[in-house]
């Protein structure tokens, strides 16, 4: 069984080898405070770096995980891995995205999106609304010509924002309007490719709440 994350480990005055719970409490911290890379993963990282996290997924193997427990938070620290059991309401950060422990699962936490998810574009009569609240990926097929793009959810002031958009040519070529925010490199807004299911990648980015996306865009990806 493996030792809970919560409470820290304490010793007792006169302890010789403080730095026993010492290190054990700094790895519960770095695991609390830092950035868990996979909670899917089954097959014991091969070459893992110092301080990678894992939360340990059903079916896990390996040498060490094997002898974990699902749902274990793993750390790999000084050339071996440490794995802590959560406990309930612990929070942590799985790739960007908050999750809970509930007592017998992770769960994500409301309001806290998963970045990564990627969210498909309906356009409606032309428009194609972007909600950012959704995360920073986003793919578009549109059937007919944009004819405007807006923004909804952008994060507050002070605060930056990347999106990524996958848009799939229909067999008769869309044309795309731009916003008159979109400031492309080179001074030259881009074009679609016209190729039938062509797909082209846009990025853009805001400093400004949506004021100003400077925006460029990849062609033609086979």
């Amino acid at each position: 069984m493996s030792t809970p994350i919560l409470p820290y480990a304490v010793w007792a005055s006169g302890t010789n080898q403080n730095s026993i719970p010492a290190n054990d409490n700094a790895r519960r911290n770095q695991i609390l405070h830092g950035n868990v890379i996979s909670q899917a993963v089954t097959a014991q990282p091969g070459s893992p770096a110092e301080g990678d996290i894992y939360i340990i997924a059903a079916m896990h193997t390996g040498a060490q995980w094997a002898g974990f427990t699902p749902l274990d938070l793993a750390i790999y620290s000084g050339g071996t891995w440490y794995a802590f059991a959560p406990v309930t309401g612990v929070v942590v950060n799985v790739a960007g995205a908050l999750y809970r422990y509930t007592g017998s699962a992770w769960a994500a936490i409301a309001g806290a999106p998963d970045r990564s998810a990627v969210s498909v574009l309906t356009p409606a009569s032309g428009v194609v609304t972007i909600d950012c609240s959704l995360g920073d990926y986003f793919t578009l097929a549109p059937t007919a010509n944009v004819t405007s793009i807006v923004f909804t959810n952008l994060p507050a002031a002070g605060k930056g924002a990347s999106l990524m958009i996958r848009f799939t040519q229909d067999t008769t070529a869309r044309t795309v309007a731009w916003p008159a925010s979109f400031k492309w490199a080179g001074g030259a807004a881009g074009v679609v490719s016209t190729g039938s299911g062509a797909i082209d990648l846009i990025a853009i980015t805001s400093f400004d709440q949506g004021t100003t996306w400077r925006a460029t865009i990849a062609k033609a990806f086979a």
